[in-house]
């Protein structure tokens, strides 16, 4: 429960971010195609569209949309591939590291914030914990299929949960 309060909690925020709004400096969708390009930079050669899309998760076309938005809002810039010339590779500019770098700078005064009155033990106590959680996640993803066909059956008949 507490993780579906946690998510919940997380993202009341984030529904006022996803209408695109003029008056903000920064959409939602920059955002995580900064993320994404820069964690991405770290592990593989060049970042293509794919890759991002891959790493968030999205279509390739929803990908290249919102990669085309954070290029036209100047996070990224779009260079020509060192490995394939029939493909481009995507860096972040200057704009996108200050971008990254704020807001990473404000989610670890938010999380510091947080944790601000645990004693040093919790805190390695959860970080550790938090750590295994997410590694297990990661290693055993959900069965999604099988979620797809238990609520199709669900829908078709009566049943108890199992």
């Amino acid at each position: 429960m507490a993780l579906f309060r946690l998510r919940r909690i997380w993202a009341r925020p984030l529904r006022s971010r996803k209408i695109a709004d003029p008056q903000r400096p920064v959409q939602l969708s920059n955002v995580m195609v900064v993320h994404a390009v820069h964690k991405l930079s770290l592990d593989v050669p060049e970042v293509t569209v794919g890759a991002v899309a891959e790493q968030l998760d999205v279509d390739p076309s929803t990908a290249s949309r919102l990669v085309n938005d954070a290029i036209g809002a100047g996070f990224v810039e779009r260079e020509e591939s060192e490995v394939d010339a029939r493909r481009a590779r995507l860096v972040l500019s200057g704009r996108g590291r200050r971008v990254l770098e704020v807001v990473v700078h404000h989610r670890r005064t938010y999380l510091d914030g947080l944790i601000a009155d645990w004693d040093e033990a919790d805190r390695e106590t959860f970080a550790r914990l938090l750590t295994r959680f997410a590694e297990a996640a990661m290693a055993h993803p959900a069965d999604l299929v099988n979620l797809d066909q238990v609520i199709a059956e669900a829908v078709q008949e009566p049943t108890t949960l199992r």
